[in-house]
């Protein structure tokens, strides 16, 4: 019985370590967002491959790319390059 709540323990345990990362996943996405916004309106298709993003490395790239761009197409002609 022990063994089977130590095997729970641990699902459980996993599944917040995810749900943690996908919530930094969402936070990263979003801060992008907003640097974009400044800038231009976000066509839709941009903001769900933004948002469906889970690599959190190339999340960031994006974060930075979206600090330094002129524009949205900027943005997107350099994110291809990602």
């Amino acid at each position: 019985m022990e063994e089977k709540f130590m095997l729970l323990e641990e699902l459980l345990k996993d599944e917040r370590a995810e749900g943690k990362l996908e919530g930094r996943a969402e936070g990263k996405a979003e801060s992008i967002l907003l640097l974009l916004q400044d800038i231009g309106s976000v066509p839709d298709e941009l903001r769900n491959k933004i948002l469906n993003e889970q690599d959190m490395d190339i999340l960031l790239k994006y974060l930075k790319l979206a600090a330094r761009v002129d524009s949205i197409a900027d943005f997107e002609k350099e994110m291809d390059k990602i």
